[in-house]
């Protein structure tokens, strides 16, 4: 009979142990998939590196069941949606038209050079919002343009910077 109890006994101690396991367990699962949006550092075969906007290295797993909003190239700013594994359903491009100018034609932006990095340069308006532009060869510049400069570009809405002047009056 006392073994039969300390079986009992084991057996209660075992499964209260194994429900506690358990509820830890399910607490330490992601629910489901992620979005975070960074810039688009590598491109390596089925490989997107992704330095995000916490400041870290993401890379996702792109393949044909991805969908992308066109082609990418690197230095785009883009928003990702991934699964828990790292496979990146869903990829977009974040540009002047996402962040609230419309999609119709060339716009304005006029605003502070915060920073210049290769060709793209990142603009801060009056408002408050920030612009990362695409400056190349094909950009009419009608100066050199530095960080600090005000400057007034006309952009297309895929960030792509048409022109930029410098603006000599205060903002």
């Amino acid at each position: 009979m006392k073994s039969l109890i300390g079986l009992i006994v084991f057996a209660v101690s075992l499964s209260a142990g194994m429900t506690t396991l358990t509820y830890a367990a399910d607490e330490m699962i992601a629910p489901g998939p992620q979005s975070f949006k960074g810039d688009l550092l590598k491109i390596e075969g089925e490989f997107y590196t992704v330095h995000d906007t916490a400041g870290h290295e993401v890379r996702v797993h792109v393949d044909k069941t991805t969908k992308l909003d066109g082609s990418f190239k690197t230095g785009e700013k883009v928003e990702v949606q991934v699964t828990d594994k790292g496979h990146a359903f869903d990829i977009k491009h974040l540009n002047v038209a996402s962040r609230g100018m419309a999609a119709l034609g060339p716009q304005t932006v006029k605003g502070n050079v915060l920073k210049i990095e290769g060709e793209f340069y990142t603009v801060h308006d009056i408002t408050g919002k920030e612009f990362r532009l695409h400056v190349d060869k094909t950009t009419k510049l009608g100066a050199a343009i530095k960080t600090g400069d005000k400057v007034e570009a006309q952009v297309t809405d895929k960030s792509h910077a048409l022109s930029m002047k410098l603006l000599n009056s205060t903002m």
